[in-house]
C-alpha cells in the first residue's frame, strides 16, 4: 500500500528534486543571483517560509524554505489558486472555543464575552454539536 508521503512525492515528480539539487550545487552568490530572477510571488513566498522556519528554530531555514517554495511552485505553478484570509480560521477557532466553554446555561455570558448575539451563540453551539456528533459517530452511507 502506498503511503501518503510516497503519493505526494509522485505528484511532484523528480523535477522538484532536480531543481533543488541544481540550486544546492550553486555557490552562495550564484544562488542569490538565481533567486533574484524568480518571479516576485516566489521570492515573497520563499522569504515568508524562511521567516517562519527561523522562528520555529529549524536548521537551515533558507535551504528548507527554498525547497518548500520550489515544491509549491512546481505543484501550483500556472494555476489560479485562491488562498483564503486568516479570518475563516479565526472564526473556526472562536467557534470551537465557544463550544468548549459552553456549559448548557451560559449562552448570555458567552454572548457578552465574544460580543455576539445570544442567537448567534446558539447557532454556533448547534453547529458545533453536529460537528462533534459526526466526529464521534461513523456514517452509515
Amino acid at each position: 500500500m502506498t503511503n501518503q508521503k510516497e503519493l505526494q512525492s509522485e505528484l511532484f515528480g523528480e523535477s522538484v528534486e532536480q531543481l533543488q539539487d541544481c540550486l544546492s550545487k550553486l555557490s552562495t552568490e550564484d544562488a542569490a543571483e538565481v533567486r533574484k530572477r524568480w518571479p516576485s510571488n516566489l521570492q515573497s513566498l520563499a522569504l515568508l517560509i524562511e521567516s517562519q522556519l527561523t522562528k520555529a528554530s529549524v536548521n537551515n531555514p533558507q535551504g528548507v524554505g527554498e525547497a518548500i517554495t520550489l515544491a509549491i511552485g512546481h505543484y501550483f505553478g500556472g494555476r489560479d489558486v485562491y488562498i483564503p484570509t486568516d479570518q475563516r480560521l479565526k472564526v473556526a477557532l472562536r467557534d470551537i472555543q465557544i463550544w468548549q466553554e459552553y456549559k448548557g446555561n451560559n449562552i448570555e455570558q458567552l454572548a457578552n464575552k465574544f460580543k455576539l448575539t445570544e442567537r448567534r451563540i446558539a447557532e454556533i453551539i448547534q453547529h458545533q454539536r453536529i460537528v462533534e456528533t459526526e466526529r464521534r459517530q461513523r456514517r452509515l452511507f
